[in-house]
Order: C-alpha cells, then structure tokens, then sequence
C-alpha cells in the first residue's frame, strides 16, 4: 500500500491554483484586436503619447459634456467564480475641470441579459487631479457566473478637450468566457434604474446597540430598506425595516439602532438591501462590528475575508479606537512584510496585501501595550 503525504506548502498552492484573474494593460493592442476579442469600445482610441498614456499603450476616450450623453465600455464576457470580486484599474484626466464641469464612471457588473447587478461610480470635478489614480472596489456579495465589466463614461460642461486615460486593468476570481470572434454575445445595458444610489452605510457600537446610518443621492420608485444581520458573516436574517423616501434626487438620510443585549457571538454583521416597487433589490457592502467581551482575558481583532487576495480588512476592539495603533504582518519567518500606524485607530482597517507572495501570514495589531493577532492565508 503506497502512502501518499503532501505537505502544507503543497496542500495551499493546489488550493490557490483555483483564484484566477482576467487582465489587461493594452500594451500590444490595437483598438480592433480588442473588439475581435469581444471588447466593446465604441469611441475608444489607443495613445502612446508621452505625457498622456499611463503605460506605454493606454486607451482613451473624450467623456461628454451634455448631459444624459454617455459612452460605455465594455469588457468581454467574463466568468466570475465567486461570490466576490475586486475590480482595480488606472485612469487620468489629460486636463483639470473647470467651473462647474464633472465626469463620472460609473462601474458595473452586467450580466448577459444587460441587466446591471451590482454598481459602484467615481465622480470628478474641478480640482480632481489630473496625475494617475487607481481605482479599486470590492464587488461582494454577487452570484458566481457570467458577467461583463462596464464603465459607462458622462460628465456635464467643460470644453470637451479633456480625455479620459485608461490602464491596466485587473478582475480577480474572473476568467475569459467564450472569447474570440463569434461569441461575444453582447447584449447593451438595458436602461432599467437601480432603485437606490447609496452614498454610504456605516455601523457605529454605542454601549449594547449598533447605530447603523446611510444616504443616498437617488431614489428612483424606492420601497423600504432591510437591515440584515449576521453572526457568521454567511446565513443573514433581517433586523429590521425602514420605508424610504420613494422618488427623489435630493439627499436623504436614514437611520436604525439594533439592539445586541441578546448576542452571543463577539462579531456581528450587517449590510443594507434595497428594495424597490417592483421587488427588485441591491445590497450594500458588508459593515462589521465586534462586541468587547469585558470578562475575557484574551483581546481578539478580526482579519476578513480569509483567505485573502488583494486586500484584508482589520476591525479592532472597540476600546482600541480612537487611539494609536499599529498594524503589522508577519511572515512565517516572524519577518514583519508590511508595517503602518494610524493616531487615531477607525473601527475596520484596510491593509493592502496585493504585493505579498501567497502563503500564511499573522496578523499583528498592538495598542497602548496590548497585542491582539490573527492567522490569514494570502491566495
């Protein structure tokens, strides 16, 4: 009988072959390779002039400055294989905004039906600059499958003369679908509203309640709001319920307090659905809040997502925050591979651990002499 033994190193990298990524730095394409590979780049052109280009080849466009006009952008069709994902790219404007010029993009998962299932939007006004920026935003939770990534391009006033620079794009837990000419399958966004543009959702611990706040910019046949909870950051059940507004393009602001006297787990989860007339709704992204357990010796932080790809969000204990605390990660040599202090901890940190080789970590954080750590696997 053979016995067959595999060490912990080989055990981790078959179980990361798995995470795949979908790139693109458009150094060796042209405008119509792309659109041969299921690209859709309507008023899209190459530049490799110096000064503009972010990367040797980058692609560009002139956004619009009349409202309501729009340019989108379209990946190919990409299979996403997990319920979250990080989409990162580089852009510049090639000029500063004037007076009361903006641009937008607005990023979007879309699925093959041209539905929009999940949305995130940079905005870009007078005194954006006009140096490269990185954009990076975690999609979660979303149903594994196919998708296109879409940036959809519009601005207001201004000349026109400004260009819009694009690079390096990165899509992680996604792969090509079906590339190659024939089977781009493309369907354009069907120009259906999300209910809901959230400006923001925050989760505040106050004593044995958690104040959750958020404001949207855009309501459009808006129902109501659930706030869902959970203990285990997987199986979700709902807290409550606050009506919205409805119909409106003003700011509006909401608010709910739940009540924890009756948990037992020392971490709770929450995140926003919005729901609109019709049913329809769309989720927030996730706000943690860990519970002090005052009569526990052992002081504990929370590293997630675990395993971890490009970015791990560090939530302290509550009587941590405000204060001065140091985050590091340590190899399995005890080597400290990433080091920074903040003078004022907020409740969830986040390190970058996108240019760490993968392989098992700790987590170290330390505050006014108290020391709290966490194992983490970097995919």
């Amino acid at each position: 009988m053979k016995t067959i033994v595999l060490s912990i190193a080989t055990i981790f990298v078959m179980a990361t072959v798995k995470a795949q990524n979908f790139t693109e730095n458009f150094d060796t394409a042209t405008i119509n390779s792309l659109t041969n590979n299921c690209w859709v780049l309507n008023g899209v052109s190459t530049t490799t002039q110096i000064g503009e280009t972010i990367n040797n080849t980058s692609i560009y466009t002139a956004p619009p400055t009349n409202p309501g006009t729009k340019i989108d952008l379209y990946t190919p069709i990409l299979n996403f294989t997990s319920t979250s994902t990080t989409i990162t790219f580089d852009y510049r404007l090639t000029q500063s905004l004037g007076g009361n010029a903006t641009r937008s993009i607005q990023v979007s998962l879309v699925n093959l039906s041209g539905i929009i299932v999940a949305s995130d939007t940079i905005k870009m006004g007078a005194g954006t600059t006009t140096s490269v920026q990185q954009y990076q935003h975690i999609f979660s939770p979303i149903t594994a499958g196919n998708y296109r990534v879409a940036l959809r391009i519009t601005g207001a006033f201004g000349n026109g003369n400004v260009r819009l620079v694009l690079d390096n794009y990165a899509v992680n837990n996604a792969t090509l679908y079906n590339s190659g000419p024939g089977n781009c399958n493309f369907v354009p966004i069907v120009e259906t509203i999300l209910p809901v543009q959230l400006k923001y959702f925050t989760a505040q611990l106050n004593n044995s309640r958690v104040d959750l706040k958020w404001g949207t910019s855009t309501e459009i046949n808006t129902s109501h709001f659930v706030i869902e909870k959970s203990t285990d950051g997987s199986n979700y059940s709902d807290a409550g319920v606050v009506f919205a507004y409805g119909n409106t393009t003003d700011e509006m602001n909401y608010s709910f307090s739940d009540n924890l006297n009756n948990i037992q787990s020392g971490v709770v989860y929450y995140r926003l659905r919005s729901v609109d007339n019709d049913g329809k709704s769309q989720y927030s992204e996730t706000r943690i809040i860990r519970i002090s357990k005052k009569t526990e010796n052992a002081i504990t932080i929370v590293a997630f997502p675990n395993p971890v790809i490009n970015e791990v969000r560090i939530s302290i204990p509550n009587d941590w925050q405000n204060k001065k605390v140091t985050y590091e990660v340590l190899n399995t040599n005890g080597q400290v591979s990433k080091r920074s202090e903040t003078g004022s901890g907020s409740q969830t940190e986040i390190v970058s651990m996108s240019n760490l080789a993968p392989g098992f970590y700790v987590v170290r954080v330390s505050c006014e002499g108290q020391t709290a750590q966490q194992k983490i696997v970097k995919q």
